[in-house]
């Protein structure tokens, strides 16, 4: 039968001619009762993040954390288990219809059963508690121009509505050659001339940023901490220089990768994969602004700057910038200059012509938050040698004073912040934060309070655990458990394998919290990295011990850094001085930078100064790091 090009018979059948719909199935997710239509085949947990249920997946989604449990009701409407879920279920869980939502695969009409533990919670401890007053002297003021001085008087001849602003701001001092933004100028068309006081935003590098109709005096400006694991934003009167307000959460980018190469991979996976991230990113981002401005009864309207400080990756991330040149040697930043940018350009949602000021980098991998931190310490003018711990899913270490600054990156990864260790989980109501031994028993702290039944263990609870089995010889200095030690239970082939720290009926989740052998090796691989990075800046400046040590960032300025000490993550020579805990330096540096516009010059002028040693470059790096990996003498 022939047929015309681009017309079908009308008796022929349509799928000979046309692409068949997808099949689509229903896929029901419980507590919640949410009736998705899926096409046959989508994960369930891609099925359930296009719905805005965000269900763990602390590995992007690739199979290797385990933490995306959820559970099927009846086998026949979802695909087999693949080899990662026989590896990362036991047969009974199996059995009992838990299953990876990363992994199993909508085939037919299914309903999942989604347990708390296994949702992303927006909730982030530390970060949050910086207050106080600082010095003030902002790139942006408010001048308010009275409107009973007749803004619109009847022109000698036609003007525009600029023109007569012009007039009005010369009168007030305001020279002619202001720049202008086109932000501006679209809040001037707005404006209803010729009725009241008028108040206009003016910006030193920006020039005239905005125009707001009334006489508003309030000026507000909005620091910001991008860190890999959890964003931060502070509130501050860019007048009287008081934080006002300040709020926390989860970064939304962890869905996509718990580390920045995760982040970069998925970045460059397919077409709009850079967008999503920085759409996460903004999205969060907007929700803190929102949440601190109703703290003290504010509008956006009142925001007249903002300034960001985080990793080099989600800096990049945040402008949208495409940061596959840092997942490859050399590593190399789009850029390492300071930023300024228009809030209408990066999707935040204050007034658009706001200016948003990005502090340097100074590499690849030692990034704005690391210039931030050192600007919070004044380690560059300072006499005494310091060296400057931020640890968190990247370990950023400085070492220095005013004669000159070290500066490396180490890969410490994301077993520090509770993710890819078994009973892991960041620091959040239900986590073990600390463990101790008491009359030869173990006792464990939980953040929330001491009626909370614990959850999981986040990185400070896992590294005191390490210690106290270290004291107690449970754990050998190879890193292996010992075998017969009471709590450690054994494989088929008589290796330890695992210790329970609390018994499944103390928990909430009615699962065991413990040790495996795999997460002592995911700590083993992010504390020798801590270790040798110190180790080779001290060598690199010649020092055989520091006078000052400064631990600091969302995991930093929360754990115990003697059980630090004790499992070879510190070195003995780096706390031989004065320790010093700062809740987060980063954040702090961004509010000096925030209302000072010195402080933002002092950081230009600091970040090209810094020495980078990459540590992965260093000869000997290849044999001290595994060397650093066990596990020191008691």
């Amino acid at each position: 039968m022939q047929v015309r090009r681009g017309k079908v018979p009308n008796s022929a059948p349509q799928g000979l001619f046309m692409e068949q719909e997808p099949r689509k199935c229903k896929l029901v997710l419980e507590p919640a009762g949410l009736c998705l239509d899926v096409v046959r085949g989508t994960t369930v947990w891609e099925a359930a993040s296009r719905a805005g249920v965000r269900i763990r997946a602390e590995c992007g989604g690739k199979g290797l954390c385990g933490k995306c449990r959820v559970r099927v009701r009846a086998a026949q409407g979802v695909s087999a288990p693949d080899a990662t879920e026989q590896e990362l279920l036991s047969r009974e869980e199996l059995q009992a219809g838990m299953r990876l939502a990363c992994q199993c695969r909508v085939e037919d009409s299914l309903e999942v059963e989604v347990p708390p533990e296994a949702l992303e919670s927006e909730e982030a401890l530390g970060k949050t508690s910086l207050r106080g007053k600082y010095r003030v002297d902002p790139t942006v003021k408010r001048v308010v121009l009275d409107g009973s001085a007749g803004l619109l008087a009847t022109p000698p001849k036609p003007q525009a509505l600029l023109e007569q602003l012009a007039g009005r701001m010369a009168e007030v001092g305001l020279g002619p050659d202001l720049r202008l933004d086109l932000e501006a100028l679209r809040d001037l068309s707005l404006v209803p001339f010729p009725e009241g006081d008028l108040t206009i935003v003016c910006h030193k590098v920006r020039g005239l940023s905005g125009v707001r109709a009334g006489a508003r005096h309030r000026s507000l400006g909005v620091a910001m901490d991008l860190g890999t694991t959890t964003l931060a934003v502070y509130l501050c009167d860019l007048l009287s220089g008081q934080v006002l307000a300040t709020a926390g959460a989860a970064n939304p980018q962890r869905r996509f990768g718990e580390d920045v190469i995760s982040r970069i991979g998925f970045a460059g996976r397919e077409r709009g994969c850079l967008e999503k991230l920085q759409r996460a990113v903004i999205e969060g981002l907007n929700k803190l602004v929102s949440q601190a401005l109703v703290q003290v009864k504010a509008d956006p309207g009142d925001v007249d700057e903002a300034v960001v400080v985080g990793n080099t990756c989600m800096v990049e991330l945040f402008c949208g910038l495409n940061p596959e040149a840092l997942g490859r040697a050399p590593y190399l930043p789009v850029t390492r200059s300071s930023l300024d940018l228009r809030a209408g350009d990066v999707g935040l949602e204050i007034p658009a012509g706001t200016n948003v000021h990005v502090l340097p980098v100074i590499s690849g991998f030692v990034g704005a938050d690391t210039v931030s931190a050192i600007l919070a310490d004044g380690l560059h003018s300072r006499d005494e040698m310091t060296l400057l711990v931020d640890i968190g899913t990247n370990g950023e270490i400085v070492l220095g004073n005013s004669q000159g600054l070290w500066a490396t990156s180490c890969a410490t990864g994301p077993a520090l912040e509770g993710a890819h260790i078994s009973s892991g989980m960041r620091a959040m109501t239900g986590a073990i934060s600390r463990v101790w031994q008491e009359n030869g028993r173990l006792k464990w702290e939980v953040l929330g309070g001491g009626s909370e039944r614990p959850k999981g263990i986040c990185g400070s609870g896992i590294i005191d655990a390490l210690a106290v089995l270290r004291r107690t010889g449970v754990l050998l200095p190879s890193g292996r458990l010992r075998e017969g030690a009471p709590g450690v239970f054994v494989d088929a082939q008589g290796v330890g394998r695992h210790f329970n720290l609390v018994a499944p009926e103390l928990t909430a989740t009615g699962r065991p919290i413990g040790i495996t052998l795999e997460d002592v090796r995911q700590v083993q691989l992010a504390k020798a990295a801590l270790f040798v990075g110190i180790r080779f800046l001290m060598r690199r400046a010649g020092l055989e011990r520091v006078e000052r040590l400064v631990l600091t960032g969302a995991f930093g300025a929360r754990f115990d850094w003697g059980s630090a000490v004790d499992i070879g993550m510190l070195p003995q020579e780096a706390v031989s001085g004065r320790v010093e805990v700062v809740e987060n330096a980063a954040g702090l540096g961004a509010i000096l930078a925030l209302l000072d516009w010195k402080k933002r010059q002092e950081a230009w002028q600091l970040a090209p100064q810094v020495q980078v040693l990459e540590l992965a470059q260093e000869p000997d790096f290849a044999l001290e790091y595994p060397m650093a990996m066990g596990f020191p003498p008691l």
